[in-house]
C-alpha cells in the first residue's frame, strides 16, 4: 500500500505542476494569453456585428437575408464556444452562457425568418442576454487586470 500511495502522490504532484497551457505567472496573465491566442476580441466583435446585421435585415422583411445572417450568427457562436474553457472558471461560465444565448437567438431567428414575430422577439431577447454576457466577460477581464496590478496576495 505504501508503494501505491507514493505513486498516487507523485501523479498528483505531476498533474498539479502542469498548470495552465497558457503562459503567465498569474491567472490574469494566463487569461490574457488565452484571449490573444483564441482571438476572443475578434469573436466578440463578430458576434456583436452578427446581431446588428440580424436586427437590420429583420427590418427589411427579407426572409432569405434573415436566414443567412442568423445562420452566420449561430456558426460564429458555436465557433467561439470551441475556444472554451479559458484558464478562469468564472470567465468560462460567463462566456459559455453568452455563447449559448447567442446560438439560441440565432436558431430562433432562423426559425422565425418567415415572419414569426414571437420567435423573432424571443431571438432579440436572447441576443440582448448574449450582449450582456459579452460585457460581463469584458468586465471579468478588467477585474483580472486589477488583481494583477494589486500584486501577490490579492484574490479573485
Amino acid at each position: 500500500m505504501t508503494g501505491r500511495g507514493a505513486v498516487l502522490l507523485l501523479a498528483a504532484v505531476a498533474l498539479t505542476s502542469c498548470g495552465s497551457p497558457y503562459p503567465g505567472r498569474t491567472l490574469g496573465q494566463q487569461v490574457h494569453s488565452w484571449a490573444t491566442t483564441t482571438g476572443l476580441t475578434g469573436s466578440l466583435s463578430a458576434l456583436r456585428a452578427d446581431a446588428r446585421r440580424v436586427a437590420t435585415v429583420e427590418t427589411r422583411h427579407d426572409p432569405a437575408g434573415v436566414r443567412t445572417d442568423c445562420d452566420v450568427l449561430v456558426n460564429d457562436a458555436l465557433s467561439a464556444n470551441q475556444n472554451l474553457p479559458s484558464p478562469d472558471d468564472t470567465l468560462t461560465r460567463i462566456l459559455s452562457s453568452a455563447y449559448a444565448s447567442a446560438s439560441a437567438g440565432g436558431r430562433h431567428c432562423l426559425a422565425g425568418a418567415g415572419g414569426d414575430r414571437s420567435l423573432l422577439k424571443r431571438s432579440a431577447v436572447e441576443l440582448a442576454t448574449a450582449q450582456s454576457g459579452y460585457v460581463k466577460a469584458e468586465a471579468r477581464l478588467d477585474a483580472l487586470d486589477v488583481l494583477d496590478a494589486a500584486g501577490p496576495g490579492s484574490s479573485s
